[in-house]
């Protein structure tokens, strides 16, 4: 299948203006340096595309012209791991995400050659970062009572009743619900203390389990909070009702945003915005 790769011109460009550094904040490694023969150099960086080069391809976005999926905007530098990550892992890896990491890694190339850099990357002092996932445990439905939608038929008595059908058309009020794990990582090599979580939108899980006052999460490690959304009230056939019951994020999701504040060890704050857009989490540090 044709895929709508990068220039060669295009590729250079796209290294050169991060540096020829990895884009992923959390990597920043090297991606050019010396080989063992004195008259070649080693190359381990990769032009990666945010939304696919061909169908099928992570991110792919269907809408977008050969032109525009071999443009410069369509691409991030990357060593070639992280360029296997994001592929691998691309539900984790969503395109508002990676276009965050293109923009802070130009900006970080542009201050240290303009000499506006507040601090070199001997200078950088560790700190813990804590990112969110979601973990969909299940979903179901409870039959509240019939709509009163359904038509009513009069019997040969006189009385009017509302017939039950078994064939899919009856309209129900039910109750939703689906169950999570909201798993929060600590991805760095500093432990993060009294950790807080804030539903910080109107879009809110419907019961989301409360953290110790005092808590603290090491390095590499992970807290699964339960997690759930219920909507109270939805009329519909029973086909209906599982339609949307088959969305692992309902779009009622939407919009959702947590805010987690932590500290380091020496009790300076840090936080992380989560986010829900799109059926995916995006996790914005701050």
């Amino acid at each position: 299948m044709a895929r709508d790769n990068f220039s060669v011109n295009t590729t250079r460009i796209m290294a050169e203006r991060v540096g020829y550094l990895c884009s992923n904040p959390n990597c920043r490694n090297h991606t050019v340096g010396p080989n063992s023969q004195l008259e070649k150099s080693t190359k381990i960086g990769e032009a990666a595309h945010i939304t696919a080069a061909a169908v099928g391809g992570p991110r792919y976005n269907g809408s977008l012209s050969l032109e525009q999926r071999s443009h410069i905007e369509n691409g991030i530098w990357l060593c070639s791991n992280c360029a296997d990550l994001i592929d691998k892992d691309f539900e984790k890896y969503p395109i508002t995400l990676l276009n965050k990491w293109k923009s802070a890694a130009e900006h970080e190339a542009y201050e240290r050659i303009t000499g506006n850099a507040q601090k070199s990357k001997s200078a950088y002092t560790p700190v813990p970062y804590l990112e969110a996932d979601l973990k969909y445990y299940g979903s179901g439905r409870r039959n509240l009572y019939y709509s009163d939608k359904n038509p009513i038929e009069q019997e040969e008595n006189g009385n009017w009743v509302m017939p039950i059908k078994f064939d899919g058309t009856t309209i129900i009020v039910w109750a939703l619900d689906w169950d999570y794990s909201l798993d929060i990582y600590n991805n760095s090599s500093q432990p993060a203390f009294n950790l807080k979580i804030e539903q910080a939108s109107n879009t809110k899980f419907s019961q989301l389990q409360s953290l110790d006052k005092i808590n603290s999460l090491k390095p590499f490690e992970k807290i699964e909070l339960e997690a759930s959304y219920k909507i109270g009230r939805f009329e519909g056939t029973h086909v209906e009702a599982d339609d949307k019951l088959f969305q692992r994020l309902p779009a009622d999701l939407d919009g959702l945003m947590l805010e987690l504040s932590y500290q380091d060890e020496a009790r300076n704050e840090h936080r992380t915005t989560v986010l829900i857009e799109g059926q995916e989490i995006v996790n914005i540090k701050h």
